[in-house]
């Protein structure tokens, strides 16, 4: 969705927080706001859906996978070819192996996702939010203040 680049308030476009970057954290965090009741400008630079960040892991540690199924993106992504791995890592004390306890649940996945996949994929889920409305190529220029130096806007 694009707006004017002159839209302002008078025009409509009122929102209660405005992110910029539509990568997975500003993605993310338009789709939690934006179901907490919040009105959500996504702001993107880029004006292609499909782009994303060439420049970074291709892996989500299982930390991260409470958050991924509160998002309900973990079907999507098995769906998209993600692949499940459980983590290790080699030390100089030897081997960390994360294992579930005994009688406890067992531990989240991590994934291995290629960027070019994963990024399009929760920008999408962000647009299809109600309360997010996502602006493809634009990019903020500057900050509107307002009484006693507070910003009380931007302009992209």
């Amino acid at each position: 969705m694009t707006k004017p680049e002159s839209a302002g308030h008078d025009a409509g476009y009122d929102y209660d927080v405005a992110i910029c970057g539509a990568g997975l954290a500003g993605s993310a965090a338009a789709i939690l706001l934006a179901r907490s009741g919040a009105r959500v400008a996504l702001l993107e630079r880029r004006s292609d859906p499909g782009a994303y960040k060439a420049l970074c892991t291709h892996s989500l540690t299982a930390n991260a996978y409470p958050v991924l199924e509160e998002l309900g993106l973990v079907p999507a992504l098995e769906k998209a070819g993600a692949v499940r791995n459980h983590a290790r890592w080699y030390t100089r004390w030897g081997w960390i192996e994360p294992r579930a306890a005994v009688a406890g649940p067992e531990l989240p996945y991590a994934y291995n996702i290629r960027r070019g996949v994963l990024d399009p994929l929760i920008r999408s889920r962000a647009e299809q939010t109600p309360g997010v409305d996502l602006l493809l190529g634009h990019q903020v220029t500057g900050l509107v203040g307002g009484a006693g130096g507070r910003t009380v806007g931007l302009r992209a």
